[in-house]
């Protein structure tokens, strides 16, 4: 990934262990991740693309060990990755996909 566009990416993804931050959002995406998980470094670039190619919604990155665990009960999040679209802080939608494209995809669904 070229500098220009990592620095694209970072700055679209909106790191935090503060729930509050997306429950005030209309609408936006919340991926639960750890900096431990394999399967998490794997779809993290693909989370980051998504960003950039749909920047009209907020895209959140919520390390699991940095978040309280009443958010991780709240949430139901007993593994990881776990990707959400949420409405005031609430899951819409769980997203499964493993690219990009399919993450857009759910998305718009």
């Amino acid at each position: 990934m070229s500098e220009e566009i990592f620095r694209e990416v970072k700055s679209l993804l909106k790191i935090t262990n503060n729930a509050q931050e997306f429950k005030n959002e209309d609408r936006c995406v919340v991926y639960f991740t750890a900096q431990w998980c394999n399967p998490c470094k794997q779809l993290k670039p693909h989370y980051g693309r998504a960003a950039v190619m749909n920047p009209e919604l907020n895209y959140y990155l919520v390390d699991v060990d940095d978040v309280g665990a009443e958010h991780l009960e709240y949430y139901s999040i007993k593994s990881i990755p776990q990707v959400f679209v949420m409405e005031k802080g609430e899951i819409i939608k769980k997203i499964d996909a493993k690219t990009a494209e399919e993450i857009l995809r759910e998305i718009i669904e």
